[in-house]
């Protein structure tokens, strides 16, 4: 071998080295991906679907509502009795005839000593309402100031089943839907806002389900007549925390 070429043998010895691990490093990562998609393609999964788009996670249809009465200690021969004859299919409908006359078009709507919230606010947004009323009777104020219409509807109260203070400064009115998403959202919250305003407080339930939800009608009537035997609340609850 040439001097010449022994010299370039020497310095191109270590550039081949170089680009042999670099190769194998690269061919190693690639078929690392290959094998995960492999792996993926043998086991897929879905993408759990988002917000509104979601199946729904609650078994409201009449069997589970037959069995939820059941589990909450009722009477199940009358409660099925009462479901299943419609008992209450009118007063359902008079309370959303009621609803539709007051301005509600849509579920939850919450009249807070007449001053109406619309949907799954935020707890600060029924909080300002209601500081304003306990402060000085202000709550409509408020509430038009954040995009409410300001107008304080005459409803009136103890009409529905009621849980809180019966002598509550606070009054709210809650026209529902069992089925709807946003009902199920706003849940928790008006929970947390019985809690905090307790003694000064108190809600109460109106019906208002929606046509386009196949078992809201029924939920309504189910919680109803499960009124009749004391359990309209356990009820409630039990239908916004039905999960399959």
């Amino acid at each position: 071998m040439s001097e010449k070429n022994s010299g370039l043998t020497t310095y191109y010895a270590p550039v081949m080295v170089l680009l042999l691990i670099v190769g194998s490093f690269f061919l190693g990562r690639l078929t690392a991906q290959l094998d995960s998609v492999k792996k993926g393609a043998a086991a897929p999964t879905a993408a759990a679907p988002s917000g509104d788009q979601a199946e729904p996670t609650r078994k409201l249809d009449v069997p589970s509502l037959k069995g939820y009465a059941k589990a909450l200690g009722m009477d199940s021969n009358k409660f099925d009795k009462c479901l299943d004859d419609g008992t209450y299919a009118k007063r359902v409908g008079d309370e959303q005839k009621e609803g539709s006359g007051l301005g509600v078009s849509g579920t939850p709507s919450f009249f807070v000593n007449g001053v109406l919230l619309v949907g799954a606010q935020p707890q600060s947004a029924f909080e300002e309402v209601i500081d304003a009323e306990l402060k000085d009777g202000s709550g409509d104020k408020v509430s038009k100031a954040a995009g409410g219409d300001g107008l304080r509807k005459k409803l009136v109260n103890g009409q529905g089943p009621v849980m809180g203070a019966k002598d509550a400064k606070i009054k709210v009115i809650e026209f529902t839907d069992f089925e709807c998403p946003f009902c199920e959202r706003a849940f928790p919250t008006i929970s947390a806002l019985m809690e905090k305003y307790k003694g000064k407080i108190s809600l109460e339930y109106r019906s208002f389900p929606l046509s386009f939800h196949p078992f809201a009608q029924k939920s309504a009537e189910a919680a109803l007549c499960a009124n009749d035997q004391g359990k309209f609340w356990e009820m409630h609850d039990r239908m916004f925390a039905a999960a399959q």
